[in-house]
């Protein structure tokens, strides 16, 4: 642990940024001054080693209801250089939002609840996986937080969610069998008409500001990867790659079918 020179709260040793007073320890390259980096190297090597096996891409993870939460926990685990950053980020979405329960779109497979979340945990595990081929010099943690928030815009703000849940329900005809009864159908979501109108990638950019400091390629990256004409061919590497991830994970590996179809690798199981 280690203390900020500015107002003295004491802080993990990888922070970059005072919490409090926002005093910045790096030394203007994004790197920690005094900060012992082994313990992200270790992480970085393992999940090289993990991406891997016999020089072979590891099979592309399903991630589901059943072991988002686990594969989520794994990610989280991962963040050592900006832990403490992302960690108040991290308790405003699960605690102020509707991060953990909203759905990830308004039709499709993932029109349900903690679509949102699989969507996120299944781009960032196919970013980690792609990147050692694609970009190796691209870090783990930028990684991670660049495909775990890509789409986080998609909560709304607090205390006003993007989606808003319709529960719709049918009385049955059949009085011998249900008594009239009125049954519950599947629950469809509608957009909160309260929200001040911007792109998912703006309102992303404007959540993740807020508590974490990214550097303008990861800024970039999560406001423009899902709409890259409007910044007119200037598109950055880190952008191209979380577009690239998150095209391969929504139009791949969210469509049981196409996996089958084209016989790309995926295992249900956790790394």
């Amino acid at each position: 642990m280690k203390k900020c020179p500015d107002c003295g709260m004491t802080i993990a040793n990888q922070a970059i940024r005072c919490p409090k007073c926002k005093y910045d320890f790096t030394d203007g390259q994004g790197n920690v001054q005094g900060a012992v980096s082994a313990s992200s190297s270790s992480a970085s090597a393992s999940t090289a080693k993990g991406a891997r096996v016999g020089g072979a891409i590891m099979p592309m993870i399903i991630v589901t209801k059943d072991n988002v939460d686990e594969l989520y926990s794994d990610l989280k685990s991962k963040i050592i250089k900006r832990k403490t950053e992302f960690d108040h980020f991290i308790d405003f979405l699960e605690n102020r939002t509707s991060w953990l329960t909203a759905p990830a779109e308004l039709e499709g497979p993932l029109a349900h609840e903690k679509g949102l979340l699989i969507h996120s945990v299944g781009v960032a595990k196919q970013l980690l996986r792609i990147k050692d081929t694609l970009m190796p010099q691209l870090d783990d943690e930028s990684a991670i937080i660049m495909a775990l928030f890509h789409d986080v815009g998609k909560v709304g703000v607090e205390g006003k969610p993007l989606f808003l849940l319709e529960e719709k329900t049918t009385t049955s005809t059949l009085g011998l069998s249900f008594g009239g009864r009125s049954l519950s159908v599947a629950p469809t979501y509608t957009i909160n008409p309260k929200l001040v109108h911007m792109s998912v990638g703006v309102r992303s950019l404007l959540l993740v500001s807020q508590y974490m400091l990214l550097s303008d390629d990861e800024a970039q990256a999560i406001s423009y990867q899902d709409d890259m004409q409007l910044i007119d061919g200037k598109e950055n590497p880190f952008t191209m790659i979380l577009q690239t991830a998150n095209k391969w994970q929504t139009k791949i590996y969210e469509n049981e079918e196409v996996v089958k179809q084209y016989g790309f690798s995926s295992s249900v199981a956790k790394d």
